[in-house]
């Protein structure tokens, strides 16, 4: 009897642990894209996303 509570927490508290790890991947994984997406916007100290090439200002 004892055995099988036992066992039966030890389930959840791994399904438990599963489900926090899932959420810590997509955490991480979300990080990895907006700092990507970061690098492709921002060049050092000039900020690419505002600028328009000099062929195409008015």
């Amino acid at each position: 009897m004892m055995i099988e509570k036992e066992t039966e927490m030890i389930e959840k508290l791994a399904e438990e642990i599963e489900v926090s790890l899932d959420t810590d991947y997509q955490k991480r994984d979300l990080k990895e894209r907006r700092a990507q997406l970061k690098n492709c916007l921002y060049d050092g100290s000039k900020k690419l996303k505002h600028s328009i090439p000099k062929g195409m200002r008015s």
